[in-house]
């Protein structure tokens, strides 16, 4: 139920249902299904709204979500996009506000650019294609591969009948391709559209980027990290979704970069572990390795490679395994679940989603690495992850 009292101004209650809009959206990236509730209460002077939340369980149905504990994410974005924000729990509806009383002190989180939806965002895809698909052109795998991706998703949402079916993604250009993109352009745009040409924002590349689905869809994540396999994808993408929620990875420019350091250091969610044998960390004593053969036993694990015995022990006391966790480190590579669930434990525990917000790829990266090996390639994942989210 949406209320408000009477000295509400048209313009507020226009600005109110716009973060109302942008509130909903964010939820359903995160898996979520709002609706109204219909329970009348008495209101503070203002704006409110009374959602209710739902998750689609495995039978397809869509199940209740109660308490503020999982719904948080939401809660803090909402309360950090306007000082006047309020959010709580009601007669299990959710509440969330915009009070016409006193702003909430100046000692409070200021809002920062990155914890608000961008307005006026570039259209999502826009730049993930660096250079032009397509006859006679560079062709390069990447780009190829992303055009193929995106040309069978187009399928899948029936807005073109690919020639010969599915196409393999494998960023090689071949008649096949070629034939894809005319036939999308034919049944997209029109018979005046046909080139065959994918360029770098292109009427093409927008057009085909129109079926893109949410950032943590399977088919999205693989146009991310174009090297993963479908498998890790797929049973990743459920876990990250429950990551992100959990560690207040809500806005775009948070999930950006998260999923760009994770996807750098797992080299694209192909390696649950270091490849090394860790025999380089023996006897490190910053790392608590300081029995025989621990730099081996306590190598780097899960998608941002925790490494040495001390932050093994430190992340088991924390999920409440820590002698399960020093006994078998290898559980964190071979649990799914533990080695995503890492990842999102050692961001929260460095505090790295204020150097998102600031979009502080260097800094970010040297409080995951220590240095900065692989920045280049960060930086690339870092680029396609803003154009998956149109920022």
């Amino acid at each position: 139920m949406l209320t408000s009292s009477n000295a509400v101004t048209p313009r507020e209650r226009s600005e109110f249902l716009q973060q109302v809009g942008d509130l909903v959206r964010q939820a359903e990236e995160l898996g979520l299904s709002a609706a109204l509730s219909d329970a009348p209460r008495r209101r503070k002077p203002g704006l409110a709204i009374d959602l209710q939340f739902f998750r689609s369980a495995a039978d397809g149905r869509l199940r209740p979500v109660s308490g503020l504990k999982a719904l948080r994410p939401l809660g803090d974005s909402w309360e950090a996009s306007d000082p006047r924000h309020r959010w709580g729990s009601v007669d299990g509806a959710v509440t969330f506000e915009m009070l016409r009383a006193a702003p909430r002190p100046a000692s409070a989180r200021p809002v920062t650019a990155a914890m608000a939806r961008p307005v006026g965002a570039a259209p999502r895809g826009a730049g993930l294609v660096a250079a032009a698909v397509g006859v006679r052109c560079a062709n390069a795998r990447d780009d190829v591969q992303t055009v193929q991706l995106l040309l069978n998703l187009c399928g899948e949402a029936r807005r073109v009948v690919l020639p010969e079916g599915p196409l393999k993604p494998d960023g090689a250009f071949g008649r096949k391709t070629a034939d894809a993109v005319m036939a999308f352009q034919h049944a997209a745009l029109g018979p005046a559209a046909v080139d065959g040409r994918v360029d770098p924002g292109g009427t093409t590349l927008r057009s085909l980027c129109e079926s893109l689905p949410e950032l943590l869809a399977p088919r999205c994540l693989a146009l991310l990290c174009l090297r993963a396999a479908d498998a890790d994808i797929t049973e990743f993408a459920p876990r990250l979704r429950e990551v992100l929620a959990a560690r207040a990875i809500h806005t775009p420019l948070r999930q950006a970069h998260f999923l760009a350091q994770i996807g750098h250091e797992s080299g694209e969610f192909r390696f649950r572990a270091e490849i090394a044998s860790g025999q380089a960390y023996e006897g490190r004593q910053g790392l608590g390795n300081t029995q025989p053969g621990d730099g081996q036993r306590f190598k780097g694990r899960g998608l941002i490679q925790l490494t040495g015995r001390a932050n093994y022990a430190e992340y088991g006391r924390d999920i409440g395994r820590e002698a399960a966790l020093l006994k078998q480190p290898q559980l964190v590579e071979t649990d799914p679940a533990l080695c995503v669930d890492v990842a999102g434990w050692f961001w929260g525990k460095r505090k790295l989603n204020a150097l998102a917000d600031a979009d502080d790829l260097n800094t970010l990266t040297k409080r995951i690495n220590g240095g900065f090996n692989g920045l280049d390639d960060r930086r690339r994942l870092l680029l396609r992850a803003k154009s998956l989210l149109g920022i």
